[in-house]
């Protein structure tokens, strides 16, 4: 009862939270006047909120409940953890179009997926470190999305109101490439930690997931050095991000499958 609680106060504060911002984007708001501060408390309030409900649903003294109501609610989690952490120093809380929203329903995910695998701590950990990875790279899809669209929309000269709320084109793109950078520290931990459970490849039914993960990480990889050595930048950067996390979620369905059949 508690943890449904919290989740329905945590989606009503993400769902405030991108009330304020929808008025950024359309400009119904004095001039002068700044709805970034309310935005951010009532999302870090969300987040709490969020945190609370999901540790209820997650975590036991002895292992973890896992299904794939708690991951979407974990990886909505990450999401949204991750844009509060980035907007202390830049003005990135645009990017909460997508990812408060999101939150605001993945709240509910638990509760209507009731399907749990009860997994240990150790199995856990890697998997955690995983949606971690999904996440932050989701996030920056999103920014690849908004990226995209921005410049193009600069290039046509047709500038909206979501594209003046937006941070300046040079700062949304360092701010892809960083999120693209740590992504990608983070994938290559849940690979490696992944290589340690394996005992029998083909009877764990891991080469879905393992072929989709390294095809992903291979494409963050190529990008990277593309980025950093040739200076490949704009639009194949977000071709790139969001070409590479196509394969991560066709990963993430293989874990699903992994989960569902693991002894409950």
């Amino acid at each position: 009862m508690i943890s449904i609680m919290t989740a329905i106060m945590a989606s009503a504060m993400y769902l405030l939270s991108s009330y304020y911002l929808s008025r950024c984007i359309r400009g119904d708001i004095p001039a002068g006047t700044s709805l970034r501060v309310p935005i951010l408390v009532a999302a870090s309030m969300g987040l709490v909120l969020h945190t609370m409900s999901l540790t209820l649903n997650l975590f036991t003294q002895e292992a973890m409940l896992f299904s794939f109501g708690n991951a979407l609610s974990l990886i909505g989690w990450i999401g949204v953890f991750s844009l509060l952490l980035i907007s202390l120093n830049k003005p990135t809380e645009t990017l909460g179009v997508f990812i408060f929203p999101l939150g605001a329903i993945v709240t509910f995910m638990p509760y209507l997926f009731d399907t749990t695998s009860t997994i240990s701590y150790a199995l856990g950990s890697h998997i955690v470190i995983s949606v971690f990875a999904y996440s932050l790279l989701g996030l920056a899809a999103a920014q690849a999305i908004l990226f995209s669209i921005q410049e193009k929309r600069f290039q046509q000269r047709k500038l909206s109101q979501l594209i003046h709320a937006l941070p300046p084109l040079q700062m949304m793109e360092k701010t892809l490439v960083q999120l693209v950078v740590i992504g990608f520290i983070v994938l290559s931990f849940g690979i490696a930690s992944g290589a340690y459970f394996i005992e029998d490849f083909f009877a764990q039914k891991l080469a879905h997931k393992t072929f989709f993960s390294l095809l992903a990480w291979f494409t963050y990889a190529y990008f990277l050095i593309g980025h950093y050595r040739f200076g490949w930048r704009g639009q194949t950067a977000a071709k790139f991000t969001l070409g590479a996390y196509v394969f991560l979620l066709m990963s993430f369905i293989g874990t699903q499958l992994i989960l569902m059949g693991i002894q409950h």
